[in-house]
């Protein structure tokens, strides 16, 4: 049981970094104790700004008495190293998605994890949104019968797939990679995992002029520029889509880098069951439920819900529900040290076995069959 969490942050380059500071500098009995970035500028800007104390290496940081949570916000290249050094001082870990630049070095580290007695979860803050929540119930009930369809789609706003984040050299790819594992990450939270993956992607040559809203060119960018630049002519995809065969259902996953939405706010999930629909937003959330007979609480026809409306470039890139909902579980588990990440590492490591299986599909243009121990996570 730990009375005070010391908080540091390692690897300071993600923006979601910042409401998840925000989150835990408010939280009682939680201190952050400060930060590490290789980038120096960076690192004592975050130090100016947030009066989150800069150090000068890993090393120093991690060992500063009392630190107990590390969080890992780093390029995803650089991440497992980070994660690595935690775990040599038994710190417990919130590491930034997707987690490792490709599948053979997610599955080194998670074995690492795994060896480790100390709470982990990998940051897919989307799985704490209420409507996930609701769905999994759902689910669980058997509301919707037997589910022979799903449709999960994901996108970046126009642009967005240019940013630093999407073109880190050395990851297996870009939007798809590294935006699109949120969505992977709830189709697995949500359905388990799939036999097999025909995927395909999209990379487009430079093409017309197209306005780009709160493009950030650093980390310390804020909200955002409004860029005109080129569609297409990225480092990695532009667009994926894949189908994921279960054997008695077909769930299919698209996303692009280049749609008129906000972040997150067009992202959709539809299940179709023999009994019911079940269609649902993230941020903002919203769900509708089509019940075609009555089951115990459920009265047949539609049942609409819609949480707290927002809208605008920041959106899921502040501090939402969902975010809130992640740190508060992890706080609760550091406290607790609560130790039992099998799920965690399970799930974290599925979600980069299928989309190394979507890149590998397009590669060989055809279906990659996964391996039997990881179906149905």
């Amino acid at each position: 049981m730990a009375d005070m969490i010391g908080v540091a942050f390692v690897g300071c380059t993600h923006p979601h970094i910042f409401p998840r500071y925000e989150i835990l500098n408010v939280q009682p009995g939680v201190r952050c104790v400060g930060c590490y970035d290789p980038d120096e500028s960076l690192a004592a800007a975050l130090e100016q700004r947030f009066g989150l104390m800069a150090f000068a290496s890993v090393e120093e940081l991690l060992d500063q008495p009392g630190v107990n949570f590390v969080i890992v916000e780093g390029w995803d290249t650089a991440n497992p190293g980070y994660v690595r050094q935690a775990l040599q001082r038994n710190q417990a870990v919130l590491l930034e998605k997707p987690g490792a630049p490709n599948l053979d070095e997610m599955r080194s580290l998670m074995d690492d994890v795994h060896k480790a007695a100390v709470p982990f979860q990998v940051g897919y803050m989307m799985r704490f949104s209420r409507t996930i929540q609701q769905a999994r119930r759902i689910l669980a009930e058997g509301v919707l019968g037997p589910i022979t369809l799903g449709r999960f789609h994901a996108a970046a706003p126009v642009g967005r797939a240019r940013e630093l984040w999407q073109n880190i050299p050395g990851n297996t790819g870009g939007v798809v990679y590294t935006d699109g594992c949120h969505m992977i990450d709830l189709i697995i939270h949500l359905l388990g995992m799939p036999k097999r993956v025909k995927g395909m992607t999209l990379t487009l040559s430079e093409g017309e002029m197209v306005l780009a809203h709160g493009f950030k060119k650093s980390t310390l960018s804020g909200p955002g520029e409004t860029l005109e630049m080129p569609i297409g002519g990225l480092m990695y995809e532009d667009a994926g889509a894949a189908i994921l065969d279960y054997g008695d259902k077909l769930v299919t996953f698209d996303i692009t880098g280049w749609e008129s939405h906000p972040w997150v706010e067009a992202w959709r999930i539809e299940i179709y069951g023999t009994d019911g629909t079940l269609e649902m937003g993230i941020q903002p959330p919203w769900q509708r439920l089509y019940i075609r007979n009555a089951k115990p609480g459920y009265q047949p026809g539609y049942h609409l819900w819609e949480g707290f409306r927002t809208t605008g470039t920041t959106n899921s890139l502040v501090v939402d529900e969902n975010y809130v909902g992640e740190i508060l579980h992890m706080v609760r588990r550091v406290r607790e040290w609560d130790t039992d990440n099998s799920r965690w590492i399970a799930e974290a490591k599925g979600v980069i076995e299928i989309l190394d299986a979507i890149f590998r599909s397009q590669q060989q243009q055809d279906a990659i069959l996964l391996e039997p121990r990881h179906a149905n996570v």
